[in-house]
């Protein structure tokens, strides 16, 4: 008897490739700027330590914006910078306050190259952990709650009008980031295994990727290159507050042979493992953060918000 042999794909799923570490600042935001990126970090759980930073690909600083909260919004209690996103030379950076009955929280502009505050818009939500924009459209996606399964949406053209929310087909818990790439919105999340979750843009329709890795760390911001180059980065704080680790992920899919009954002349390799990148960048552009050795003296640790 003929041995017949199918090729089975399992869902796309996140290899990482390379990883990177930071400072402990940097624990919240990240997106893809042409040579580098910029980041961002929480004023919390020690004041003064928000922060937006342009760096390079080996994450040495090219320009820094310490304290980016606006004085009069950080008078208002606003003391949380979530993961941001960079469209048309402006970052996209979500402030939170920490009165979610309130019912109001803060999202503000900012130039990517001089990193100057252009203006914010006060948007109807509970919570602000991130905000990703639709370059062709020029939507903007937001969560309500930090466990929810619809996204807010916003029409930036129209002055931040919002729009119906998209509903999701299954609830997600403890969203921490996201980004827009090829028809979709990749979700991270610090749920119980820092899960990545794709959401389609026309449909709502919601599946895991994966994980970031890192079990028992937390799952914070994300940036996602269109595919098919399957380019993700994300970011993952040590539990205990000593550093933010930066990942560097594809999207892969696996062949796996499945055969009829009968005898098996041998099974074809699925896909070839990711190439694994050098791991780069030492830091040294840490003192141009001196929160983070407060921090790292302390010990502290960070808030999972």
């Amino acid at each position: 008897m003929l041995a017949v042999l199918l090729a089975t794909s399992s869902p796309p799923a996140l290899t990482e490739r390379s990883e990177q570490t930071l400072p402990p600042t940097f624990n919240q935001g990240i997106a893809r700027v042409d040579g580098g990126w910029i980041l961002s970090g929480t004023n919390s759980p020690l004041p003064g330590t928000d922060v937006i930073e342009r760096v390079d690909d080996q994450l040495n600083l090219i320009t820094a914006q310490p304290l980016p909260i606006p004085a009069d919004l950080r008078a208002r209690g606003y003391d949380h910078v979530g993961d941001i996103d960079v469209i048309g030379g402006i970052i996209y950076a979500p402030f939170e306050q920490p009165n979610y009955d309130l019912v109001h929280q803060v999202t503000a502009r900012y130039d990517a190259t001089t990193l100057a505050f252009i203006d914010s818009v006060e948007v109807a939500q509970h919570e602000n952990s991130f905000v990703t924009v639709d370059a062709a459209t020029m939507t903007a996606y937001s969560m309500d709650h930090f466990d929810g399964d619809t996204l807010q949406r916003y029409d930036v053209r129209a002055g931040w009008t919002a729009l119906p929310p998209l509903q999701l087909t299954m609830t997600l818990h403890h969203t921490q980031g996201a980004d827009i790439a090829d028809g979709a919105v990749w979700i991270a999340t610090s749920d119980d295994h820092n899960g990545v979750y794709r959401v389609d843009l026309q449909t709502g329709a919601t599946t895991s990727v994966g994980t970031l890795g890192h079990p028992g760390a937390e799952g914070e911001g994300i940036d996602a290159t269109a595919l098919p180059s399957g380019a993700f980065h994300a970011l993952v704080n040590d539990p205990a507050g000593a550093a933010v680790y930066l990942g560097h992920y594809d999207l892969t899919t696996d062949s796996a042979p499945s055969s009829s009954s009968g005898p098996s002349s041998g099974a074809p390799s699925g896909s070839s493992p990711a190439t694994q990148l050098p791991v780069t960048g030492g830091q040294p552009w840490w003192p141009a953060t001196a929160a983070g050795l407060v921090l790292i003296a302390a010990g502290a640790r960070f808030l999972c918000r």
